[in-house]
């Protein structure tokens, strides 16, 4: 059994380059939660009514205020549209609203949390589809105000951790593996990881970037991968290192992130089959972070666990393949 859940681990969903399946070509979905109320619309703003229908709700410079917010949320309204080519003026007001939000002793960490978490889902799901240097590039600069968090407020910390069990949809994945392990570097670095963690922390949140590449129809088999399949799969650490490259946003950290992060310490991982201390630490927080994702989260080829289930999976069944210092400071993440 322990051997099919690693397995199936290592195969968390990913959109494929190119693919839109939140939305059509040309439209970006944004959360309500990273519009900050009584702020201006940063551009255009619509409702989706169906495919292919979109109307303008809060033209770009007008306020877009708390009641606005509240009247959408009450309608079940979760997420606005803006068009593909206004996502770069739309990321630039992210950052300023994370960086402001993070850094206001007035706003709760619970709503500090909710803020950035909803801004990296926004940010992952268009560098995923778009894996362009002018999106890497948007990625890093929400990603920076989200590492200061966790370097700053551990509450808020732990409202992040507790948030990422509410959303499990395919463009949250990296996000909350970024979460998880920037979160679990702090644990087990201290006050280095402070210093460190805004070099460190992009390599966790774009680890699984290759997997753009891989097809729907292989990363959402809901049985076993052929051979073939494998190859493919087994391409993307790889993958992921060749788009940082060409992006311009490969760093040391990045790339031993992304190539080491499905290596164990029987050397049966891959893309190199590394043995025990050949796998680098910051691999290591990823790979514990990346699997416990998967086995928390609802996918074709299982059902999701609670953190207690997945948790006890690990230590019992899966543990052999990571480092169990690091796994005891994992589970203090979850800890009130």
């Amino acid at each position: 059994m322990a051997g099919n859940l690693k397995t199936r681990a290592d195969k968390v969903a990913a959109p494929r380059r190119g693919k839109r399946s939140a939305t059509e070509k040309g439209w970006l979905p944004v959360a309500l939660k990273s519009l900050h109320p009584e702020r201006y619309a940063p551009c255009d703003l619509y409702r989706r009514l169906g495919v292919g229908q979109h109307v303008l709700f809060a033209r770009r410079g007008l306020s877009f205020s708390r009641t606005d917010r509240q009247k959408l949320f009450a309608h079940g309204v979760s997420h606005l549209f803006i068009r593909q080519a206004d996502a770069a003026r739309y990321f630039r007001y992210v950052r300023e609203i994370l960086s402001s939000v993070v850094r206001d002793p007035a706003t709760s960490p619970e709503n500090k949390a909710a803020t950035v978490h909803a801004a990296c889902q926004d940010i992952m799901r268009q560098v995923f589809e778009e894996p362009r240097a002018v999106f890497v590039s948007q990625a890093h600069e929400v990603i920076a105000p989200t590492l200061d968090l966790i370097t700053a407020d551990d509450k808020a910390t732990r409202c992040l951790v507790r948030l990422t069990a509410y959303d499990h949809s395919t463009y949250t994945h990296s996000a909350n593996v970024g979460i998880f392990a920037a979160a679990l570097s702090r644990i087990i670095f201290g006050k280095k990881a402070d210093r460190d963690l805004e070099r460190i922390g992009p390599g966790f949140f774009l680890h699984d970037l290759g997997k753009c590449r891989i097809p729907l129809e292989i990363l959402n088999k809901p049985g076993p991968l052929d051979p073939g399949e494998w190859e493919v799969v087994k391409r993307h650490p790889g993958d992921g290192v060749k788009i940082l490259e060409e992006s311009g946003f490969l760093t040391d950290e990045a790339r031993i992130i992304a190539l080491q992060h499905h290596e164990k310490d029987d050397g049966s991982g891959y893309p190199h089959g590394l043995k025990g201390g050949d796998i680098h630490p910051l691999a290591r927080i990823c790979r514990l972070a990346d699997v416990y994702e998967a086995l928390t989260s609802k996918r074709p080829y299982h059902q999701r666990r609670s953190t207690y289930e997945a948790l006890k999976l690990m230590k019992e069944t899966i543990l052999v393949d990571m480092d169990r210092e690091f796994f005891d400071h994992f589970v203090r993440l979850f800890r009130s």
